[in-house]
């Protein structure tokens, strides 16, 4: 039986891709969808958060299952909000310790449903090895020793030198967790200007070193994030240089084979992205100030526990999208909360839930309101049934002759925002910016000019993939789907 390659190359946007392919500017991926699939549109988790969109490939399932909410989300159970990290500002505020700890042990152990098992744990329950390298979605059931470089550890105050997390049989988290390097030091980019091995080089060399040993799981995810800092920064149409970066690695690792042909022979390799970006207007009009818009409100602080009477709401700022989770009062204080986000037209959608199986969605700047539920006359073209009543233009959504839904510019709307609504617990309101737009907010990194995520919205949803060594058919393909996929080439049954 084939191995599989699982390659993420983090903000993967289809324009960029589809451009350089044709171009001849990025071999690897131009070999692998010329002898394989190329699916241009792939949906992704809403929010499109790294987090989110990865803990979903690795589950098949949405947020209201695997239970990654955000990047920046309030925790019902300990009454704080979950930082991974978003701004330096952001990581000094909360404390080092406090989001390493996020990142290296309660995101997997605690934040990621324990009742939703990953790939890793369903594979390697079937008898089949695993690999992970540089994602920070690995959980399974292999306990491994992290060692913190000692900049990270003295940023901590040396409270945290080493740390047991678990993972698939073998795990590379930087210079954190890896395997003994072999070759030249310099293949292995280290150290603090080097994010600590998190980087795209790093992750090839580790990888190249797996198949160079004979060491390949039967499953592996390779990651490689250089291109969402390149995104953000220079704006998604403007990743063409990154992306060839990451092609290259792919070449390399391809390289460690016979031939790039014998490689397809012996292994499935699927590239893809966890979301895609796009571009933010410059000027503070492009930035949605939820402080401010939301100031009448008594606001949890992002190193605060929530007291009951002293707390109202917690505002969670993920770039294009936020949550407005609402601490006490809930029929008194959401319906203020969506009346002020109503006013301002920049927000595209403002979604809450209304009872059990039965959600609210409105356009900013309009009147304009939506209300939808799970089962109905309708359905959609993944087989699920919807009921709704109101302004189907308000997720820019019609209905055909043969009573099927259509989503245009926000792909899977219904089934995304509850997703995102039910995810664990608390009430709150979700509010997904229009085009162009930003939130702003405690703890948010913002990026005028440059690149962005997070929303309902097409560009940031869709991502490209490839898929080469065995013919998969996905008509509507979403990165939910790789679960399935994954798991029936290794003939391991849904159930």
């Amino acid at each position: 039986m084939k191995k599989v390659i699982l390659f993420v190359i983090d903000s993967l946007h289809p324009v960029v891709l589809g451009r350089i392919i044709s171009e001849g500017k990025a071999p690897a991926l131009c070999f692998l969808a010329k002898h394989g699939t190329y699916y241009e549109r792939v949906v992704s988790t809403f929010p499109t958060m790294t987090p989110v969109a990865t803990s979903s490939m690795i589950t098949g399932t949405g947020p209201d299952r695997h239970g990654v909410p955000g990047f920046i989300w309030y925790n019902e159970e300990i009454r704080k909000l979950v930082d991974y990290g978003a701004t330096w500002q952001s990581v000094l505020k909360i404390g080092p310790k406090n989001v390493i700890l996020n990142l290296l042990s309660k995101l997997n152990t605690e934040h990621l449903a324990l009742e939703t098992p990953t790939l890793y744990e369903r594979l390697e329950a079937a008898g089949f090895s695993t690999g992970n390298v540089n994602l920070f979605m690995h959980r399974a059931a292999h306990p491994f020793r992290a060692k913190l470089p000692f900049l990270i550890s003295l940023a901590t105050g040396f409270q945290i030198r080493e740390k047991e997390i678990f993972g698939p049989s073998h795990l590379t988290l930087g210079q954190l967790v890896h395997l003994p390097f072999s070759g030249r030091l310099s293949a292995y980019p280290r150290g603090a200007f080097s994010r600590f091995g998190f980087n795209d080089v790093f992750s090839g060399a580790v990888a190249r070193q797996l198949v160079r040993e004979g060491n390949l799981p039967d499953f592996t995810v390779i990651y490689f994030p250089d291109n969402d800092k390149n995104s953000h920064h220079y704006g998604p149409l403007r990743t063409g240089p990154s992306i060839e970066r990451a092609d290259q690695q792919i070449a390399s690792i391809l390289d460690e084979f016979s031939s790039w042909e014998n490689a397809l022979e012996e292994t499935v390799m699927i590239v893809t992205g966890d979301h895609a970006q796009s571009t933010v207007g410059l000027g503070k009009d492009y930035l949605i100030d939820l402080d401010r818009g939301l100031k009448s409100f008594k606001r949890l602080r992002s190193t605060e526990e929530a007291i009951e009477d002293q707390h109202e709401i917690a505002i969670c700022p993920n770039e294009r999208m936020a949550f407005i989770y609402i601490l006490q009062r809930h029929h008194e204080i959401l319906p203020r909360v969506v009346d002020i986000l109503g006013k301002d037209a920049r927000n595209a959608q403002i979604a809450w839930k209304i009872a059990e199986n039965r959600y609210s969605v409105m356009q900013g700047g309009t009147e304009k309101q939506l209300f939808f539920s799970r089962d109905g006359l309708v359905h959609d073209v993944y087989g699920q049934s919807w009921s709704y009543d109101g302004d189907l233009s308000v997720v820019n959504a019609h209905v055909t002759e043969d009573r099927t839904i259509k989503f245009g510019k926000f792909p899977d709307a219904f089934s995304r925002l509850i997703s995102a609504l039910e995810a664990r617990g608390g009430s709150r309101v979700v509010v997904s910016a229009g085009s162009g737009y930003e939130y702003f907010a405690e703890g948010a990194p913002i990026h005028p000019g440059g690149g962005s995520h997070g929303s309902l919205e097409e560009e940031d949803s869709t991502v490209p993939m490839i898929v080469t060594g065995r013919p998969f058919v996905l008509e509507n393909p979403r990165i939910v789907d790789l679960y399935p996929l994954i798991l029936d080439h290794f003939e391991i049954g849904k159930h």
